[in-house]
């Protein structure tokens, strides 16, 4: 697994904006935008790039001027979205059991909404007569890298049980709200179209239900990319071509054209990011030397949340013997980033680069131990870097604390000392 970016300029990234620091590269992104788009050949494509992935501002506008839309799950992305310059009309929400004051936000925005609850259709019914709404179905098939990203499996919390198919059709028949769209997301990590490709047509099937109102098919996203060096993506030339077919068919059985809709987020954002860590110290004695960076699971979490594999370079040292450690970082509490990982020789002050950082990372982070985010950077398709956050400081986590006063260490660590 090799990086798209010279080393130099991440270690020179490092020196002027400090570590830890994330990195983007904008040229990934935009190539994965166009791997998706040239790979469905459909009348019509929308994708919504689900940016609950990676919502920065500077990341949703760079993706939406290469003509994504965005799929949201919370006010605060449609906020996110509208700050970035992208219409109203080409954002959706596809929340999971929120208030109807979301709805409401939603909707007052211009934003479209799915809809998973039998409740909510009756609120919107009172509240908003005659709304278009897209359904979300559960497909009830298993599929994903992880269990707790399988979201299309029986039994999870999320979109309409097959169980539920007639019940809700024969609702909406006394509702004035208008179904012009289903949807549905499997999970994510999925690497095969098999099981995709039941679950698509159960989705075409439940579309039928709504022939003379529908719209749009909404495939939701998921799609395979590589995390280890020896893992394989899904063959999107392959899998787009299959599915197009497949629509496109559906639409002559309509007997009009549709919108397909996809949402990918992973897929476009997380080969772009790097996460960049100082090894602050070497401790041998034990059967693994172990490697402590100043970063932690409070800055990326998918390692000790779902045991996930990312790939770790030694940017100081790419040329050094290889040898076995164990990464871990600065968080009072079980924090590994790799066990027993071969990597090129780590020594103190070495820079680390975690790589496929760009979903999930950020988004996920938090403030444990009382410790600052880092900042982001973006460079853009023509090489240009741009500072897109700021490092927060410890004034930035305590201004809601109201027991808290600025006597002088606000800053207790300069963020370019870790």
């Amino acid at each position: 697994m090799h990086l798209a970016l010279p080393p130099a300029q991440l270690l020179s990234l490092a020196d002027k904006h400090g570590l830890p620091l994330f990195v983007y590269d904008g040229g990934t992104i935009t190539r994965q935008i166009e791997s998706l788009r040239s790979a469905l050949d459909v009348p019509a494509l929308e994708i919504h790039y689900a940016c609950k992935a990676l919502n920065t501002i500077g990341i949703v506008k760079h993706i939406h001027n290469h003509g994504c839309g965005i799929d949201t799950v919370s006010p605060g992305e449609i906020v996110i979205a509208l700050q970035a310059g992208v219409p109203a009309s080409e954002i959706s929400f596809t929340p999971s059991g929120v208030l109807t004051e979301e709805y409401a936000f939603a909707i007052s925005k211009g934003v479209h909404v799915h809809v998973d609850q039998f409740h909510v259709l009756d609120w919107l019914d009172i509240h908003y007569p005659g709304l278009e709404i897209t359904l979300r179905f559960n497909p009830a098939i298993q599929a994903g890298g992880h269990s707790k990203l399988q979201v299309g499996s029986d039994g999870s919390k999320f979109g309409i049980m097959s169980h539920q198919v007639d019940a809700i059709k024969e609702k909406t028949r006394s509702l004035s709200l208008r179904i012009t769209g289903v949807h549905m997301h499997l999970g994510s990590d999925i690497g095969d179209s098999g099981s995709f490709d039941q679950a698509y047509e159960y989705l075409l099937t439940i579309a039928r239900q709504w022939a003379d109102t529908i719209q749009r098919i909404d495939l939701g996203g998921g799609f395979k990319i590589p995390y280890h060096p020896q893992d394989h993506s899904i063959d999107m030339p392959a899998f787009g071509h299959k599915i197009s077919q497949r629509f496109r068919r559906f639409c002559e059985e309509i007997g009009r054209p549709l919108t397909m809709v996809v949402e990918p987020g992973k897929y476009l954002v997380s080969a772009a990011g790097y996460l960049l860590m100082e090894v602050s110290a070497i401790r041998d004695g034990g059967s693994i030397p172990m490697a402590f960076v100043s970063s932690g699971f409070n800055h990326f979490l998918r390692p000790m949340n779902y045991g996930a594999y990312h790939h770790l370079i030694n940017l100081s040292n790419p040329e050094g013997d290889v040898h076995h450690y164990d990464i871990v970082g600065y968080l009072c509490e079980t924090d590994n980033f790799a066990s027993n990982r071969p990597i090129h020789e780590i020594r103190r002050g070495d820079i680390l680069c975690l790589m496929n950082a760009g979903a999930y990372g950020y988004t996920m982070a938090s403030n444990y131990n009382t410790r600052p985010r880092p900042a982001e950077v973006l460079i853009a398709d023509d090489g240009r870097t741009q500072l897109i956050r700021r490092a927060e400081s410890f004034a930035d986590i305590m201004q809601t604390d109201l027991g808290y006063v600025a006597d002088g260490l606000s800053s207790p660590v300069d963020p370019k000392a870790g």
